[in-house]
């Protein structure tokens, strides 16, 4: 690989670089973006779900609170009246199981009776389940919601708990015992959505209204680790719940996927990358172009000017000697006249190179048009460095070029000019050289006649 070509590699794999940063950028802000709209809907649908489970849960539980301060104002209540106030508050909330109420904690009336009549009699304290939460309230002196729980008659409830406190003759509250409030929690969590919702996971933790601290009652409990889940608040009555909710399928919920935009990132990097090398190829091809000659590769007229210009004036200010050589081939145009433009241009190419090859890199060669080249050598004068530098440029020339059956060869007439004693400036040392080359052509042509 050339050092142009080289370039123009890196300058295309900076451009692709660039392109497929900027792309994957772009793919990031979007990914970003979609997250961001697949979270927001997913809070809009976890709010929804966690408002109608608060409205759910707060209407029937509150019911306890009416029945506590009917016992309140009547502790030596009748039965009657109690089933009374009962059935009216199970006319209002359907969703009710039973009420209980337990004076020292034991269950003396429930309501309905029908299916609860194990429940009767059982100290509520000798539950292993629920003792701590009796205690809780008789301690705090505030409800409490607690379970979801196994009931002593079978099934599982929500229990509402709430204290009764009786003014006595000395003015004091003192403490009667509970109120408990019982629905069946399942109806309520399927009729929210929590249990078979197509879109959503969900799960429930914070059992005996403990939140955080308390235990995962609904849905798998490892949603709370996730990282791409989100978590709210439930209030209840005498706590809260924690609802953690994540799509069960982010891709699809997201609906985009990255895979196609990733490879359509690379392949518009690759192909920045390569119309970027090749313009830059284009642009160094032009650039040889306009300094070379198309056919020899050599420097042409402008080019030869310019550098030759600069090698001079450094030449000068360093007082050293250079000299000019002006080159014109002997018999070439009988090989065009006799062979063809393109048997001509082969020739003049056979011998750019021979000429190339006996040349340092210091020295500029140039082609000036036709069969006419000039050669400007730095740190050169006349003498026998010039005298062998002569003598391997005939015998290069002078090799023959083979095309097709024919063996082809030309000569050639070289003029020398030195400077700055034939040519203090770049035009005199050319016209110095030319001249010298013309004066040695007539020489050869009047040794050739005699």
């Amino acid at each position: 690989m050339t050092g142009r070509h080289f370039r123009a590699g890196l300058m295309g794999l900076a451009v692709g670089l660039i392109v497929l940063v900027f792309a994957e950028w772009l793919i990031r802000l979007e990914a970003a973006r979609v997250d961001l709209s697949a979270q927001t809907r997913l809070q809009a649908q976890a709010s929804v779900v966690r408002a109608r489970l608060e409205s759910e849960l707060s209407n029937p539980l509150s019911i306890g609170q009416s029945v506590a301060a009917f016992v309140a104002a009547n502790p030596q209540f009748r039965a009657q009246d109690y089933e009374r106030l009962a059935d009216t508050l199970f006319a209002l909330q359907p969703r009710l199981r039973n009420i209980a109420l337990a004076p020292d904690h034991v269950i003396r009336h429930v309501y309905p009776l029908n299916g609860n009549e194990r429940a009767l009699g059982t100290n509520l304290e000798q539950l292993a389940e629920q003792r701590e939460v009796v205690l809780r309230v008789a301690r705090e002196r505030q409800p409490v919601t607690a379970g979801p729980l196994n009931l002593v008659q079978g099934g599982l409830g929500i229990v509402n708990r709430v204290p009764v406190q009786i003014l006595g003759a000395d003015g004091h509250l003192h403490y009667w015992g509970q109120v408990a409030v019982v629905i069946d929690p399942l109806p309520i969590f399927a009729g929210v959505g929590l249990n078979n919702h197509e879109d959503v996971l969900y799960a429930l933790r914070g059992r005996d209204a403990k939140g955080k601290q308390g235990e995962v009652f609904l849905g798998p409990e490892n949603l709370f680790a996730e990282a791409d889940s989100l978590q709210q608040e439930i209030a209840i009555p005498g706590g809260h719940w924690v609802l953690a909710a994540r799509w069960r399928d982010p891709a699809t919920a997201k609906g985009w996927h990255p895979l196609p935009w990733h490879l359509l990132a690379i392949l518009l990097a690759l192909a920045s990358g390569s119309l970027a090398a090749y313009a830059m190829q284009s642009q160094q091809r032009l650039a040889v172009l306009a300094s070379h000659d198309s056919l020899t590769g050599l420097a042409n007229r402008h080019r030869f000017i310019a550098q030759a210009q600069g090698m001079l004036a450094l030449a000068e200010r360093q007082r050293r000697p250079a000299v000019m050589l002006s080159v014109d081939l002997e018999d070439f145009k009988c090989i065009n006249d006799d062979f063809g433009h393109e048997t001509g241009d082969a020739m003049l190419v056979h011998v750019a190179g021979q000429a190339r090859g006996c040349l340092r890199a210091s020295d500029l060669i140039a082609r000036f048009g036709g069969d006419e080249f000039l050669v400007l050598l730095p740190d050169t004068d006349r003498g026998e460095q010039l005298d062998m530098l002569l003598a391997r440029l005939h015998e290069a020339v002078s090799v023959p070029l083979q095309v097709g059956e024919r063996t082809l060869r030309v000569g050639m007439s070289i003029g020398i000019a030195a400077f700055p004693d034939d040519g203090a400036t770049l035009e005199a040392l050319m016209r110095a050289a030319d001249a010298s080359m013309y004066e040695n052509k007539r020489r050869r042509g009047r040794s050739g006649a005699r």
